[in-house]
């Protein structure tokens, strides 16, 4: 029996080419969308719709999925948002409804998700996640603060469920070609014309210039596909040759050593342990 895929965001961009790729492996996929029609006929995959700021729409999407497929043996959380410009020119409805679905968001989807995986003692939840969730850049401050938090919550969520056999796997994606950063490219006069906005105006404009560049999301989708295929152990996976670069950079894995040698020592390293409390 094929196994079962949840990914939301997977109308367009990154979340469909790893829709199409999953599908194209044997995996039974449910394609999140936000509405109806908006799944590509020839995705390989089920349209679901998923709203992930709307609890409502959250369980019903779960629940579609367990009742067709018996449960969700991979969730992956794609939906997501972006921002562009400094922080001094944000707009803090837009920066409240980017944290709502970058965030927010895949707390709310992973949360209805895991009661079955832990039930049945398996389960791979995947985020995806960006550079910007490691490295803050000028102009991206609140897509980052929505990342940095995402990297924060899902390294609590790994060591809270794998006693429970559920895997966490944090995917920090560098940059691809994606329409998301064609919309910020047509708020450019927005970001411009709001408060404070001119100063940064010659920021704004060269970093979206040098953002149109980046892999085809195939790619990501391709590298995605492979770690719900063989999930590794470490917690977090670069996506593309710059998240590679980075990793190097910024010695990521060793890191990671580290912060599980000082985990299996902290106040909480029983239940880390798998044991029980002395």
């Amino acid at each position: 029996m094929s196994r079962s895929v949840l990914i939301s965001g997977a109308s367009r961009g990154l979340g469909l080419a790893t829709a199409r790729e999953l599908a194209a492996r044997g995996y039974r996929v449910f394609a999140g969308v936000r509405a109806s029609g908006a799944l590509p006929a020839d995705s390989g995959a089920g349209e679901v719709l998923l709203d992930v700021t709307s609890q409502s729409s959250v369980d019903e999407a779960v629940e579609r999925v367990r009742r067709e497929a018996g449960g969700i043996d991979v969730l992956i959380n794609n939906a997501g948002l972006h921002a562009f410009g400094a922080l001094e020119s944000a707009d803090e409805e837009r920066f409240r409804e980017l944290l709502e679905v970058n965030l927010l968001g895949a707390w709310r989807l992973t949360r209805a998700a895991l009661p079955d995986m832990r039930t049945s003692g398996s389960g791979h939840i995947l985020m995806v996640s960006s550079l910007s969730g490691l490295v803050g850049l000028p102009a991206d401050g609140q897509y980052a603060a929505s990342k940095f938090a995402l990297e924060g919550m899902s390294e609590s969520l790994a060591l809270e469920v794998q006693r429970f056999g559920v895997r966490v796997t944090l995917l920090d994606a560098g940059p691809y070609d994606t329409d998301m950063l064609r919309r910020d490219e047509s708020a450019l006069h927005q970001l411009s014309s709001s408060r404070h906005g001119a100063a940064y105006e010659p920021l704004h404009r060269a970093l979206l210039g040098q953002e149109r560049s980046g892999e085809p999301p195939r790619n990501a989708a391709g590298i995605i596909a492979s770690v719900v295929d063989d999930p590794p152990a470490r917690l977090r996976i670069p996506i593309g040759p710059v998240a590679e670069q980075v990793f190097a950079g910024l010695e990521i894995d060793r890191g990671e050593r580290a912060r599980r040698i000082a985990l299996q020592a902290a106040s909480a390293g029983w239940w880390i342990r798998g044991e029980e409390p002395e």
